[in-house]
């Protein structure tokens, strides 16, 4: 154990498919400063996920007016998407990191410290991605947050996507129109599923989360409404999984969570459960934890 914890600063990192957001405490608990920068998903890229751990962190040093040089004595934890991976997870672990100390898990890792502390319970992360997991006695199982393309139903990006994909349709002729998809090919600027494809082929499912607001917005949309009721038929099932599983508490976190939540039937929402505190608090316990065991 380090003799140096009284004056240790921790960060929890949640790096996500989208952005990556850090929280700086002392050891005392205090809240010093928080930053978001870049995706962080090592499963998408690990370079572009240490890039944006080190932008994070820079800020939340300038912010809580700390030197870089600070960065030394800092003990991390960080919950990253894409840590399910093996092949990910052991080049992240070859870092040569600039912190005292950083230990790496998953995102659902995290979420469910966050969200449950210490008892049991489970969490549904609705972000670009998808993933659901829970945890008891400190043992973590996670299932689904295979990437956008073999999972990921109900995440922003899958929103995103299909949204594209009606568009297309609407473009050759094949379905109506209707206010949703007006206002998406005004927004791409598109008339036709040429240029829709020339946009989206090659599109990052990023691109596609940053369309789920636009599905939210018009939820009396027909296209929007098919996209979401089938989001809350994916999410219950995931849900009745994990109750079958002895995790009556389940969680939403993530950007369409709380959106997505009223599409979702009563018995369903008895069994959710508001998380006691986010991700990033998730990871300074467990750092404050594995500093200790250190």
């Amino acid at each position: 154990m380090n003799d140096n914890t009284s004056t240790a600063l921790f960060l929890g990192i949640d790096g996500g498919g989208t952005k990556c957001k850090i929280r700086l405490e002392n050891a005392q608990g205090k809240l010093l400063a928080e930053a978001i920068s870049g995706p962080a998903n090592i499963a998408t890229s690990i370079e572009v996920a240490q890039k944006s751990i080190i932008a994070a962190t820079h800020t939340v040093l300038s912010k809580a007016n700390l030197p870089t040089t600070a960065i030394s004595s800092i003990v991390a934890c960080a919950g990253l998407a894409g840590a399910n991976i093996k092949s990910a997870m052991l080049v992240m672990r070859d870092w040569q990191h600039p912190f005292a100390e950083l230990s790496l898990t998953t995102d659902i890792d995290i979420a469910c410290q966050g969200a449950h502390f210490n008892e049991p319970g489970a969490v549904i992360i609705l972000g670009t991605g998808f993933c659901a997991g829970a945890k008891k006695s400190n043992k973590c199982i996670d299932f689904g947050g295979y990437g956008l393309l073999l999972s990921d139903g109900a995440s922003g990006g899958w929103l995103g996507l299909n949204l594209f994909r009606y568009a297309l349709e609407v473009t050759d002729g094949l379905l109506p129109t209707s206010p949703l998809i007006n206002a998406l090919l005004a927004q791409i600027n598109c008339t036709s599923s040429s240029d829709i494809t020339q946009i989206a082929l090659k599109a990052k499912p990023a691109y596609f989360a940053s369309f789920a607001p636009l599905v939210f917005s018009m939820p009396d949309d027909p296209y929007a409404k098919s996209l979401l009721q089938y989001a809350a038929k994916f999410i219950t099932r995931y849900v009745d999984h994990l109750v079958s599983m002895g995790y009556p508490r389940v969680s939403l976190i993530g950007g369409t969570a709380v959106k997505i939540t009223p599409w979702l039937t009563a018995q369903t929402q008895q069994y959710l459960s508001k998380a006691k505190s986010t991700p990033e608090q998730g990871a300074i316990q467990l750092a404050k934890h594995n500093h200790k065991i250190l």
